[in-house]
């Protein structure tokens, strides 16, 4: 009997033993394994961390006009700490019902959450009140959402200078695989395009953080603790508002840029391109129809002044010239016998103006841009010559400009065209390098540096767009010309008189002459060729060097010049008495 009860009394230690062990193991795990994890869970059913925007820096023109700036609106957010983890693509679907957004799209916001976290997952950004007061009203079914007020990025201008400025959005996965360890988390509005994109460090400020308590449906009781957001800094462009409005008003609805810069410092001025966009309305969701717009085949995103290149026709013969004049190719007193027509061989290439301009001089060539004169010179000088005095010039290679996607361009010479075409270079390819046709390749911002440097005596100046702070876009000389002052003087003399007298005129301003020249490059048969006009002016005292394109408008005399004017007389004043007349037709070919 003894024996019985022994063996049960052992029985009942051995279970009452393992037992303890067992409640022993999970006071460890919950004590000391899963003591944070616990904490966080039991913290965050009673406090929440809410995010403090931080207001972005604003974007002005030189004289202080507001170009971006921000402005309060709503955010609707999920607090993940909060819920167990199967709570929470439950509250995601129940708010995309709410939001009438896809379940999809919710559960999306969720996944890019990376772990356990007391900060809120963005699920949609800039809500109206309609939105707010429909989230308030089903509070209760949503656990752990909250309405946050935030700052969303405002042009007040809209438009505006959009290809400079640039555009703000929702950062992607993407992009942050590539700037996550640099502070940027899912959710995070950053910059896209242009000046936001190129500074968003800069703008983008640091966001507070603010501790709330709150009770067991998720409503703020008291403020625990708060870290105030540190707003991004300003940036002063070098932009001037009222250039840039007359250049974007120049341009009207057709494809093209204007670039504006002062050529002495390389600060720029003014920079349209059109078709231009609205930044506003990546503030917020896109509508089908916004969507459309912005993917229309007109391409309103990219920027023509830099990421677009063309033939740049006639504009080139300043190259050419130079390297004339410079190599002793040409003189002040060359002579030519312009006839209209020019041979290599049997291969006959024309002059714009039939029946050419009889005997002239080397200047004279310039004003009326007279083909068969560069045809000459193209083929003695030959592809490399030609390509080092454009080198010298900065075309072929990127201006360095501050903004994204800029286009290096082509020069091309007989090397390249063994590689890129697997052919050899023949001299009718000279022929049509010398004045701007053939394989060449120019973007508008490359048009106004090379005018500029003849402005300046040399200098191929950076384009620069940040006049303040000072620092974030220095001033810098590229390269540095010292030419024969023969040849300065030749090329500002004809360039001088080819607005005064000549191809130019249509840029003529009375009391400040203009230095340029005009350009008609072929670009598809049988349609308008691109429209070109280069100038600085005054010709004396240069304060601007002006680049105009217009894609397929015609003649760069009869349509880019009258451009140009518009923009002097805005500069300084000058009333237009043609205002009212409506402009001329676009004729095809000429200069």
């Amino acid at each position: 009997m003894n024996g019985v009860i022994e063996g049960r009394f052992s029985a009942f230690i051995a279970v009452a033993l393992i037992a303890a062990s067992v409640i022993g193991a999970r006071l460890v795990q919950l004590q000391i394994v899963g003591s944070e994890q616990y904490f966080e869970r039991a913290e965050g059913n009673r406090l929440r961390i809410n995010l403090l925007a931080a207001p972005r820096g604003q974007i002005r023109d030189r004289n202080g006009l507001t170009l971006a700036t921000s402005r309060l609106s709503y955010q609707i957010a999920l607090h993940p700490v909060q819920l167990k983890k199967e709570q929470r693509e439950e509250v995601a679907d129940r708010l995309a019902v709410i939001l009438g957004r896809p379940s999809a799209e919710m559960r999306a916001k969720l996944k890019r959450s990376k772990g356990p976290s007391a900060l809120p997952i963005p699920m949609l950004d800039d809500v109206d009140e309609t939105v707010v007061a429909r989230v308030a009203e089903h509070q209760r079914e949503l656990p752990g959402v909250s309405i946050d007020p935030v700052v969303v990025r405002y042009y007040p201008r809209g438009a505006f200078a959009s290809h400079v400025v640039g555009y703000t959005g929702e950062v992607t996965e993407r992009e942050l695989e590539n700037i996550g360890d640099q502070g940027y988390r899912s959710g995070d509005i950053i910059g896209k395009m242009g000046i936001e994109k190129v500074f968003d460090t800069h703008l983008r400020g640091v966001p507070g953080r603010l501790q709330v308590e709150v009770d067991a449906r998720g409503r703020p009781m008291r403020k625990l603790a708060e870290v105030p957001p540190v707003p991004g800094k300003d940036i002063t462009l070098t932009l001037d508002a009222k250039l840039q409005s007359t250049a974007e008003e120049a341009l009207g609805d057709r494809k093209g840029s204007v670039v504006v810069m002062d050529p002495f410092n390389g600060e720029v001025l003014a920079l349209a391109s059109n078709p231009d966009f609205d930044p506003n309305v990546f503030a917020t969701r896109l509508s089908p129809k916004a969507w459309q717009e912005i993917n229309a085949p007109s391409r309103p995103l990219l920027n023509r002044a830099i990421s677009s290149v063309y033939p740049p026709g006639s504009i080139y013969k300043i190259v050419t010239h130079a390297a004339a004049m410079e190599e002793g190719y040409a003189s002040w007193n060359s002579r030519y016998n312009s006839t209209g027509v020019f041979y290599v061989g049997s291969k006959l290439f024309r002059d714009w103006k039939a029946g050419g301009f009889g005997n002239v001089d080397f200047k004279r060539a310039m004003v009326m841009s007279i083909d068969t004169v560069y045809y000459e010179l193209g083929l003695k000088m030959g592809p490399d010559r030609m390509k080092r005095y454009a080198t010298m010039f900065g075309l072929g290679e990127k201006t360095g400009i501050v903004l994204p996607s800029e286009k290096a361009g082509l020069i091309p010479d007989p090397a390249w065209k063994r590689r890129a075409l697997k052919e050899k270079w023949y001299p009718g390819d000279s022929v049509n390098m010398s004045i701007g046709q053939g394989y060449i390749q120019m973007s508008s911002v490359q048009a106004a540096v090379e005018i500029a440097t003849v402005a300046n005596g040399g200098k191929v100046m950076r384009p620069i767009l940040i006049r303040s702070p000072e620092g974030l876009d220095p001033v810098e000389v590229r390269k540095q010309n010292t030419w024969k002052p023969e040849t300065w003087r030749m090329l500002k003399t004809a360039l001088a008189e080819t607005v005064a007298s000549g191809t130019g005129a249509g840029a003529r301003v009375p009391g400040y002459l203009a230095a340029g020249k005009t350009g008609s490059a072929e670009a598809i048969k049988g349609k308008p060729t691109h429209a070109w006009f280069v100038c600085y002016v005054p010709a004396e005292k240069p304060k601007l060097a002006i680049a105009v394109m217009l894609e397929m408008a015609g003649g760069g005399g009869a349509m880019a010049a009258p451009v140009a004017a518009k923009i002097i007389r805005a500069n300084w004043g000058v009333p237009d008495p043609n205002a009212t007349k409506a402009p001329p037709p676009a004729p095809v070919g000429g200069e």
